[in-house]
């Protein structure tokens, strides 16, 4: 019994350590970036690495918030923006088509949902060109059309979408009808409310994806106050010289409404999370 107990505090401790270990591994790069963005880029790029702000100060967030124009905070607002407005787009397109491939019985409907599916094999850099001569035919280019939507018609939304709405009852939807619920009132008064924990995983991965991307904004915008923040950002070393300590800092500051977002909607991403692994 007492070998048992202590076999039993050994395995805790270290699975204690193995988890603290996983955690300083994980947040060493964020607690760097908060470091460096204190400090000058002589500071930054000397040998051995400082890890603790020692001497340093805010003058690099003070510097980022007086950029020329503003242009820092524009890009900011560009990206709340248009990382916002496509989610709600894709959360909208995705949780409906989900219901009419889950719900709703139609010629075709197998074939169409393969169809959605297998799109998501073809690699995206291969419609970049494609997606570019519709939007400049469109006359989109530089313009924030460009940037919320192309991609709203998600596959893997819909994927997501259409395999979580098959786990609701059937007899749910026809007690709806019965009722005199048309098909919108019954999407949008009985479904949409079942699937909120969902809604809300798809809509953070999402958000999380738009947030950060790079290649798009790349090609579709040009003009300084269209961009988005990660292109903003890769372009200070163009607008300011090489500042290594205000590109920290601005890297920085991209990361708080990231983390807000997802503190407020931590409890139905992990209960989302928690229903995705137990389907079926």
């Amino acid at each position: 019994m007492n070998r048992y107990r202590a076999k039993k505090k050994v395995f805790s401790f270290l699975k204690t350590f193995m988890l603290f270990l996983l955690v300083v591994i994980i947040a060493f790069p964020f607690w760097q970036l908060i470091v460096s963005s204190m400090l000058d880029t002589n500071a930054i790029i000397s040998y051995p690495p400082k890890f603790w702000p020692s001497g340093g100060s805010l003058d690099n967030y003070t510097e980022v918030l007086k950029m020329q124009g503003g242009a820092y905070l524009r890009w900011m607002l560009n990206s709340v923006f248009v990382a916002g407005s496509n989610t709600v787009l894709v959360v909208l397109v995705a949780s409906m088509a989900g219901y009419a491939f889950a719900k709703r019985r139609f010629p075709g409907s197998k074939v169409l949902f393969n169809v959605v599916v297998a799109t998501q094999i073809i690699p995206s850099v291969t419609t970049l060109i494609p997606l570019f001569l519709i939007v400049s035919k469109l006359g989109w280019v530089n313009t924030y059309k460009s940037l919320v939507f192309p991609g709203v018609a998600s596959a893997f939304g819909v994927y997501m979408m259409t395999q979580f709405m098959k786990d609701i009852p059937d007899s749910l939807i026809e007690a709806a009808k019965i009722d005199g619920c048309s098909n919108y009132g019954t999407f949008f008064k009985i479904v949409l409310p079942i699937t909120v924990p969902q809604l809300s995983l798809l809509a953070i991965f999402n958000f999380t994806q738009q947030w950060g991307s790079l290649t798009w904004p790349l090609i579709t915008v040009n003009e300084t106050m269209m961009k988005t923040l990660p292109l903003g950002i890769a372009s200070m070393k163009d607008l300011n010289g090489t500042l290594t300590g205000t590109i920290m800092a601005a890297s920085m500051i991209s990361f708080i409404p990231l983390l807000i977002a997802f503190i407020f909607a931590s409890d139905k991403f992990i209960e989302g999370m928690t229903l995705g692994a137990v389907k079926g």
